[in-house]
């Protein structure tokens, strides 16, 4: 499950660089509602090459934060 939950995650924050280049505020509109929204938000805070550190954490944040 966390791996489905890091893949897809890395895939929001793909898009945000590469396909709403320019257009953040769109980005933003249109996953504010995805249960990952902060997660990804608060990833942006990490320069590319620490987020393969930094998203497993983040996820695991998550996780526990549902599971309570």
């Amino acid at each position: 499950m966390k791996e489905k939950l890091q893949k897809e995650a890395y895939k929001l924050r793909f898009e945000y660089f590469n396909l709403f280049e320019d257009k953040e505020t769109k980005w933003h509109e249109k996953y504010k509602n995805h249960d990952l929204y902060n997660t990804v938000v608060k990833s942006l805070d990490y320069k590319f090459h620490e987020i393969g550190q930094v998203m497993p954490k983040l996820i695991d944040e998550f996780d526990s934060s549902r599971k309570s």
